[in-house]
């Protein structure tokens, strides 16, 4: 009898097994699945996206609002910015790598996550983005360079979809300030409302 009982645990344990590896590729343990493939659909960097997450910094966000004209409150781009980023961080740079293509040269800003302020899809806490000729703040970048190491900002990031099918972040660096954080606290809890 214990003969018989312990082939039925063995079949049991057999089929709890079977059960397992079907539940487990069911939730994304698949080996065969592409780690680095995104767990939702991306969009494409094109048409409005591109206005809302402009690969640039704002000039008050490194003290160049002379005019001191920058109310973030007020401003209907950073209420959508926010509402469609995936998320938004405060961050710190910790790093400016300088490349040059030519007499070009485009610069990669490593950024450190120090808060979270909103968003479901936050990229890790330590990522890259690049600012290349085509970016407003390219002037900003060829002046500053390596001195904006440790600057504070306040990131709007969103995810794409390249044209190869790989993933990159584009981004709005804006000025880590209470007027900032709190125009963002109110796009957010305005697009609850509106949902």
């Amino acid at each position: 009898m214990l003969s018989v009982v312990a082939r039925g645990s063995r079949a049991a344990a057999l089929v709890a097994c079977a059960a397992l590896g079907l539940l487990g590729s069911n939730l994304g343990c698949d080996p065969a699945r592409d780690p680095n493939a995104p767990s939702r659909p991306l969009p494409s960097y094109a048409g409005r996206a591109s206005e809302l997450f402009d690969d640039t910094i704002e000039p008050a966000g490194v003290g160049l609002d002379f005019d001191k004209g920058y109310t973030p409150r007020a401003d209907p781009v950073l209420r959508e910015r926010a509402q469609v980023s995936d998320a938004i961080l405060r961050v710190k740079v910790s790093t400016v790598t300088t490349k040059r293509d030519g007499p070009e040269a485009h610069y990669q800003l490593g950024l450190q996550t120090v808060e979270k302020l909103a968003g479901s899809h936050p990229p890790t806490e330590q990522f890259s983005v690049t600012i290349n000729k085509t970016s407003e703040s390219h002037g900003i970048m060829k002046n500053f360079e390596s001195r904006l190491v440790g600057y504070p900002f306040v990131a709007f990031v969103r995810e794409f979809v390249r044209p190869d099918g790989d993933r990159e972040i584009h981004f709005h660096l804006a000025p880590d300030s209470k007027e900032v954080k709190s125009a963002v606290g109110d796009a957010i809890l305005l697009g609850e409302v509106n949902k």
